[in-house]
């Protein structure tokens, strides 16, 4: 399967998925105009990858880097969505952890972090740590 990389804007994240590592990273700022139209492809990457795994049977674990620098409230929903998705993963036996990660003073940014996880109920092993 091909990766999934989308460029960051002023106002949408940059996207590196990429199924040979296992490494997904998401991060900068997100509130893009249209959140569906942003998120869509994402969501069916994530859809479609799963997919892939189901039927070859691999549990390489998948490790989730997540690094705003701004959230709006539209978004929290589709970062809630792939919350979701990336649970999906570990119902079918892939494991997925997830790296929340901040500038170093900014702890509002720490506390929505840790917020989305709790708040989406997701069981997925999470740490939230200041980015070096």
């Amino acid at each position: 399967m091909k990766p999934l990389n989308i460029n960051a804007t002023k106002d949408t994240p940059d996207v590196t998925f990429n199924p040979k590592t296992n490494v997904f990273t998401l991060g900068g700022v997100c509130h893009p105009e249209n959140v569906t139209y942003f998120f869509e492809p994402i969501i069916k990457w994530l859809d479609q990858y799963k997919e892939e795994l189901a039927k070859v049977n691999i549990s390489k674990e998948i490790r989730v880097e997540l690094f705003f620098r701004y959230i709006n409230s539209a978004s929290y929903k589709y970062l809630i969505t792939l919350l979701f998705k990336l649970q999906e993963f570990i119902e079918i036996g892939v494991p997925v952890s997830i790296d929340w990660l901040y500038e170093p003073d900014d702890y509002d940014m720490r506390d929505a972090g840790v917020e989305l996880i709790e708040y989406s109920g997701v069981k997925i092993p999470f740490t939230c740590k200041a980015s070096i």
